[in-house]
């Protein structure tokens, strides 16, 4: 029996989120099957160092991505993750809020992408964000990190995209840098390991909370774990959909008063006289035929073949 892997996504609940923190989560999971299959599930997280005024940034940045990327149809993945980021950047170089840093200093934003499809994996970071794959209870870093990129950069080179096969039992987290600086990656590799994705989520951010008392900082976290499921799998069923529109379904009326009357009328006629002429063309040629047959004809002679050895004795 053919198997095909499922998702199960752990996140940090909005009403968890620390009060100061910019980070915007965005996850996409395509219903239509042309998009899943061309474009795969989209994963992003966007985090900044500079508290609660980035918050409008980063959400901005977000949801330019997952446009530009779901539109862009030139391209695979790779390229089409590179060419969302570059839109983001010049959006916000555009925009209004100051946010470009001083010379030499890297930008405030970064961000981590992953993009799942069937069981392929794309992974990139950029700046302050972090993504890590846990396989066999080990923990890899995806791909290298450069926390001296970041958002908005007046030169931005494209981003390094890595590609690789995701397959049962993988878990993949993108993570904010405040969360693994305050507690380290051992309890978050055991969370990871232990608990089912969304229950290691809350476990990973009660931790960091900590009690709530001076913890600042962002604290956006995706986890991401393939799971196996059968193709066998009875999936909901469909359900039919009535229209909005109460008048749809019917035929077009013209707006014209009787014009409706009028035209149903000479078609009637027009159907009437072809169905007249049809039956008047049968009726005549019925008479011909019976008047042909009704005529005397000539009995056909019948003719004898003499043998040439006959012919020859007479």
């Amino acid at each position: 029996m053919t198997v095909r892997l499922q998702m199960k996504l752990g996140v940090v609940a909005d009403t968890q989120r620390l009060p100061d923190s910019p980070d915007a989560i965005l996850v996409v999971e395509p219903s239509v099957g042309s998009t899943a299959r061309t474009k795969g599930n989209l994963y992003l997280l966007v985090t900044a160092s500079g508290g609660r005024r980035l918050r409008d940034a980063t959400r901005m940045v977000a949801e330019r991505i997952r446009d530009e990327y779901y539109y862009d149809e030139s391209a695979g993945i790779s390229v089409c993750l590179q060419k969302a980021i570059r839109s983001a950047n010049k959006r916000l170089l555009h925009s209004n809020d100051r946010l470009v840093s001083r010379q030499g200093e890297p930008g405030p934003i970064g961000l981590a992408v992953a993009v799942v499809r069937g069981n392929e994996l794309y992974v990139a970071t950029l700046g302050s964000a972090e993504a890590y794959l846990v396989r066999q209870a080990r923990l890899l870093t995806l791909p290298d990190m450069s926390p001296e990129g970041g958002l908005p950069a007046q030169d931005l080179a494209d981003t390094e995209v890595w590609h690789g096969e995701i397959v049962v039992g993988d878990c993949l987290l993108l993570v904010t840098p405040n969360v693994t600086r305050r507690l380290g990656l051992s309890p978050i590799q055991d969370a990871i390991v232990q608990l089912h994705p969304q229950a290691a989520i809350e476990e990973i951010h009660r931790q960091l909370a900590g009690g709530g008392i001076g913890v600042t900082g962002g604290d956006g976290m995706i986890a991401i774990e393939a799971s196996e499921v059968g193709a066998t799998v009875k999936t909901q069923p469909l359900k039919p959909v009535w229209p909005s529109d109460p008048l749809a379904g019917t035929p077009d009326r013209s707006p014209i008063p009787l014009a409706d009357q009028v035209s149903d009328g000479v078609a009637a006629v027009q159907s009437g006289a072809r169905h007249a002429g049809q039956t008047a063309d049968g009726m005549v040629r019925g008479a011909v035929y019976g008047l042909l047959d009704r005529m005397p004809r000539r009995a056909t002679p019948r003719s004898k073949i003499k043998s040439a050895t006959l012919q020859r004795e007479r």
